[in-house]
């Protein structure tokens, strides 16, 4: 994940969007270059895209040392959920952190992928029978595929690791292969994916297809978005 970085005061704060034990969480560190020790640690978060929220605002003082010395730092890795108010954010989220010395507000990047879990695999009958009956899709061609993104048997395991689960596989007369995949985010939302990949030539196509019930951000680009970024790894 992209590591993002707020300075103030003579304090600086890293973070990270991570998957811990199966969850949606962020690592953090403070690292305090102020002539006092820093206390009293709080944190809020603005709404996003997958309405990622910490437990609590004392959720970061939870995971963090009671103090950090000057010329010291404290990290620690703060579960996070994902029931907070939602609002489109191409996965941007915004964040106040309070110390004793002052509030800084920065913000961080959180991949799809952290929000995947692992119920995600659909039965064959149950992923054909969503896919006939949602008309709104998300398609995308990709290039610069590395041979290996090109072969099922090698691109699967990969995909699999990052629970996005095979469902099926069809080959084309043309020599085509589509690959179909699933998977379901933290919030319950069902994604599923048709992947195009023709040997030897580098390039793709992903549709993603998806049951966004109302009040909820799109996710579609981004699935597709970590799908490839799986393909080209």
């Amino acid at each position: 994940m992209t590591l993002d970085s707020a300075r103030g005061e003579g304090m600086q704060i890293r973070s990270a969007f991570v998957k811990n034990n199966g969850r949606p969480a962020m690592q953090i560190t403070i690292e305090n270059g102020t002539p006092g020790p820093l206390s009293g640690f709080a944190i809020q978060f603005n709404k996003n895209s997958f309405g990622l929220v910490p437990e609590s605002p004392a959720a970061l003082g939870a995971c963090l040392p009671q103090q950090i010395m000057p010329g010291s730092s404290g990290s620690g890795t703060m579960p996070l959920l994902t029931n907070g108010p939602v609002a489109e954010s191409s996965g941007a989220v915004q964040m106040a952190i309070k110390t004793s010395v002052k509030v800084s507000y920065f913000q961080d990047v959180a991949d799809l992928s952290i929000m995947l879990g692992p119920d995600g695999r659909l039965e064959q009958q149950a992923f054909l029978g969503t896919w006939k009956t949602t008309q709104a899709e998300h398609r995308v061609q990709v290039g610069g595929l590395p041979p290996a993104a090109e072969t099922v048997e090698q691109i699967c395991p990969k995909l699999e690791a990052s629970s996005m689960f095979f469902i099926a596989r069809r080959k084309l007369p043309d020599g085509a292969d589509m690959v179909y995949v699933s998977s379901k985010t933290a919030s319950g939302i069902m994604l599923l994916a048709e992947l195009g990949l023709r040997p030897g030539s580098g390039a793709g196509q992903i549709v993603v297809k998806s049951a966004t019930p109302p009040g909820v951000a799109p996710v579609d680009a981004m699935y597709a978005a970590s799908i490839e970024k799986v393909l080209k790894a």
